[in-house]
Order: C-alpha cells, then structure tokens, then sequence
C-alpha cells in the first residue's frame, strides 16, 4: 500500500514538474515591426458609391530591433477592402502567412476600420509551423495606403498592379509555446 502511495505521489510530482517545465518554455515578448507592402488585385463597384478591392498584399516585416527569435520575414496577406465613396470610410479584412523560412511561418488574422488612405484595427497571430508552431498574440496595427485615390476613377474589374503602402505594428505581443 505504501509503495503505491509512494508511486503515485512520484507520478503526480513528475507530471507537476513536466507542467511548469512546459509552462516556462512558453515565451512572450512585445514586438514593434513595420510591413512594407506592395499590393495587387481588383476594384469592383458593389453598391452606388461603393467599391471593393479583393486582392494580395505583399512585403517585407521588419522588427524594430534585429534581436529574437524573428528579426525579418516575407510576409503574404489576402485582403478585402470596402470603400465608401460618400463619406470616404473604409474597411478590410484578411489573412497573412510570415514566412521565415520554408520550415518556419507564421499565421494572422488582420482586420480595420478608417477613412480612405488610413485604418487602424487588430493584427491577431492565429498559429504557425515550424519554430513558430503553437505562437500566439495581437496588437493594434495601423495600415496606410493611397489605394483609395487610385480606386475613384477605375472600371469595373480593374485590375490594379501598383497599389503600395505600410503596415505598422507599434506593440505587437507575440507568445512562443
């Protein structure tokens, strides 16, 4: 009877310790990056007034210090973004893919609200592969563009080759498990 007591005891202090050791692998860490993007896609009129542009940003993330675990990454986000011509607000939403290396990516969800040429929303880590497998986090992004003065005169379908703008991400709270 004791020495299934004494196993027990032995079994939960193991799991305990293999808990925290667990828990103190997972790192946080406060990021300030900028995205350089270059955009490509297409404006569709939706409603009188109303256009749609549907189509992929791409650029380079750039950590404001080069130390951690990601200093630079090729970054890929499909986007939908609505703009109101009346009052000139705009919405988008999207996913990006961070690209570290072939074995290391990670995953995002972005979404904002603004008027024509800035909105500001949430930049949300969803998971990733490789290093970043299991990372987590968000914080407030601001994405610049003057795709909107592009957009006022197009047809429909057009496509657009040129649009370009930035991302920022003043606090970007990242979590490595």
């Amino acid at each position: 009877m004791k020495a299934r007591q004494a196993v027990i005891s032995f079994t939960t202090a193991l799991l305990i310790l293999c808990g925290y050791t667990g828990m103190a692998h997972a790192a946080s860490n406060t990021i300030s990056a900028v995205i350089a993007w270059q955009g490509q896609g297409q404006i569709f009129p939706v409603d009188i007034g109303k256009l749609r542009f549907l189509g992929v940003l791409e650029g380079i993330m750039y950590v404001e210090t080069a130390d951690g675990v990601m200093n630079e990454a090729f970054v890929r986000c499909p986007i939908v973004q609505d703009i109101d011509a009346a009052d000139q607000s705009t919405t988008a939403s999207g996913n990006c893919v961070i690209v570290e290396s072939p074995e290391d990516s990670a995953f995002a969800e972005i979404s904002c609200k603004g008027v024509a040429g800035f909105c500001t929303g949430t930049f949300t880590l969803t998971g990733g592969t490789g290093r970043f497998s299991g990372v987590s986090g968000s914080g407030a992004m601001t994405v610049r563009s003057p795709v909107h003065a592009l957009a006022a005169d197009l047809s429909d379908g057009t496509l657009i080759h040129a649009a370009a703008g930035i991302l920022q991400l003043p606090s970007l709270k990242v979590t490595l498990r």
